[in-house]
């Protein structure tokens, strides 16, 4: 199915509506709609098939999960580019920590440090363990926020909406809660700047 300008703004309207809802119809009409549009353009900026039917499920995977802040009146097409383009960012941005991660952890930098260090055996399995006693530290609402910025990779404005909350609020708590970790991980400052 392909979208055409003969296409009734009042049939996509109530697609929209319907999505809101809960209606997996809906949503399945939306996806033949518009997943091989979305396709092409993600295939376009990542050039790997692979990385491009990822983006394509994650995007609407994200629009499922956040179908209740849609509007009818708003162009889903653009707000389909948005999340994907962003879900690009993420992927690329993990991707160039991973390799900057690998690269510094054979180098001559990292040896030194490792040597001059009271703990010689610091690895990645001990940072996760210890990152999760940190968690401990922060409340509920801060736990959750942390998971879903960092963990699920999810926008200020997604996290704002899908807790009930103001941006200024996330962006607030995101900066305590940064703070809480880098001090309760302080002993792990170099694995920090590559996972928080």
């Amino acid at each position: 199915m392909q979208l055409t300008a003969t296409v009734n703004k009042d049939i996509h309207r109530q697609l929209i509506e319907g999505l809101k809802s809960g209606s997996h119809k809906d949503f399945d009409k939306l996806y033949a709609i518009y997943a091989d549009l979305l396709y092409g353009f993600v295939l376009n900026l990542t050039k790997s098939s692979t990385m491009a039917k990822d983006i394509l499920q994650d995007t609407f995977l994200r629009v499922w999960q956040t179908r209740e802040q849609l509007s009818a009146e708003m162009s889903f097409k653009s707000y389909l580019y948005s999340i994907a383009r962003n879900l690009i960012i993420d992927t690329f941005r993990h991707q160039v920590r991973s390799v900057a991660f690998e690269e510094y952890i054979t180098s001559d930098a990292y040896l030194n440090y490792t040597e001059n260090t009271v703990e010689k055996d610091i690895n990645f399995d001990e940072f996760k363990n210890k990152l999760e006693q940190a968690k401990e530290k922060l409340s509920d609402r801060q736990r959750q926020i942390f998971e879903l910025s960092r963990e699920k990779g999810l926008s200020i404005s997604v996290i704002a909406g899908q807790l009930g909350l103001t941006e200024k609020t996330v962006k607030n708590q995101l900066t305590l809660i940064m703070k809480i970790l880098r001090t309760e991980l302080s002993h792990y400052y170099i694995l920090l700047f590559f996972f928080l």
